[in-house]
């Protein structure tokens, strides 16, 4: 049976809950809710990692050319991070 409009893993919100890493940079989406799974894009050949700054809220490592996923925090707020390779990467999740 088709389903009808109804969200699935693979419908329209897997695109809003996408990090993509290029040139050694973040590109994250303006938000995202709650407990959501979060995919990680690298599209550099190097590996690089979303390590929360604090506590262990998520730490993904996207090995070059590859994907990763972590569940974004139950808990409202922006999330700092960084890759633990590269000191000048950084960035933040905000989850609402």
């Amino acid at each position: 049976m088709p389903a009808s409009g109804t969200a699935t893993d693979s419908g329209p919100a897997a695109s809003a809950t996408a990090i993509t890493i290029k040139d050694f940079s973040y590109q994250t989406p303006a938000s995202v809710s709650p407990g959501a799974t979060v995919t990680v894009t690298n599209m550099d050949s190097a590996d690089h990692t979303v390590t929360a700054d604090e506590g262990s809220a998520f730490d993904a490592e996207a090995q070059g050319g590859g994907t990763a996923t972590f569940t974004a925090p139950s808990k409202p707020g922006t999330y700092p991070f960084h890759c633990a390779y590269h000191a000048n990467m950084h960035g933040a999740l905000t989850v609402k």
